[in-house]
């Protein structure tokens, strides 16, 4: 039993930490551990290429043998995995909202960490062929020139990290998108709450987990109001809510709609507590399709 609301000390807690020289210290460690992790994978990406590398470009009786440590593989992948969960808490701490990311999403680091340890690896760390165009036979002498596959695994030490490196760079360039639409969003919230009031509504459907111990939940719902002619509106929205904060069917909503173009559904802003902040009414969104 405890005399304090848990719901209320936990946002407490989160106002608190918005903002905080601890929770900027915390993203900015997590930051550098996503990146971290993400050179480990490259590194483990290569040294398990290199493997199958030089044997499609030496021949069986070749000497020449990978050096790099395939071992690193787990660790890349339980690191990877922490790392993102650990950046996604502290920058969510830090900006107090779970709508996005303050910076850099947790992607781009962690490709920026993958792509520059794959150009390491594949520049300085791959074993070398030993004849560039022929498989050398150092004991019969049956030396085979290289087929296609072979130039494709030799060209590897470019095209590998290359494709990483435009991996990062659209991901870096989606991220900044998002955050610009994220700021339209909230451009906009900020005007329309300072022209108007929101009107009541209600939650009419709910569909998502009917039970989940996950921190936030994804949800797929349906709310409806009146408008200012009068006519009753339904807005479909599919959208990621933290689990004791979830909408309930027969709930009441605060909604926000650009009075001058209702029918504009990316206008229209629902508060599931709340109702007077920005925050209120931003929240993850989820593909519809």
């Amino acid at each position: 039993m405890s005399t304090i609301d848990p719901s209320a000390a936990r946002e407490d807690r989160r106002r608190r930490q918005a903002g905080s020289a601890g929770s900027l210290a915390g993203t900015v460690a997590a930051g550098a551990f996503l990146t971290a992790s993400g050179a480990v994978a490259g590194y483990a990406a290569a040294a398990f290429c290199d493997r199958f590398r030089v044997m499609m470009v030496n021949s069986v009786f070749s000497d020449t043998e990978s050096t790099m440590a395939v071992w690193t593989t787990p660790f890349a992948v339980v690191g990877s995995l922490v790392a993102f969960a650990l950046y996604t808490r502290w920058n969510h701490r830090y900006s107090g909202s779970t709508a996005g990311f303050v910076g850099a999403g947790p992607a781009p680091l962690w490709l920026l960490g993958a792509a520059a340890a794959l150009w390491w690896a594949t520049t300085a760390a791959w074993a070398p062929a030993d004849v560039v165009g022929t498989a050398y036979d150092p004991v019969f002498g049956r030396h085979e020139e290289w087929g296609v596959g072979a130039w494709v695994w030799y060209t590897m030490r470019w095209w590998l990290p290359g494709t990483v490196t435009l991996l990062l760079l659209s991901s870096a360039a989606v991220g900044v998108r998002a955050r610009m639409r994220e700021r339209g969003r909230s451009r906009t919230l900020v005007r329309m709450l300072a022209e108007r009031e929101p009107v009541a509504g209600e939650v009419t459907a709910v569909r998502g987990p009917a039970s989940s111990n996950a921190e936030r939940v994804p949800v797929r719902w349906t709310f409806a109001f009146t408008d200012d002619r009068g006519r009753r509106r339904w807005v479909e929205r599919s959208e990621v809510f933290p689990r004791n904060a979830a909408p309930v069917a027969g709930a009441p909503v605060r909604v926000l709609f650009d009075a001058r173009n209702p029918d504009d559904t990316s206008r229209i802003f629902a508060a599931v507590r709340g109702g007077t902040a920005v925050a209120d009414y931003l929240r993850p969104r989820m593909p519809t399709g």
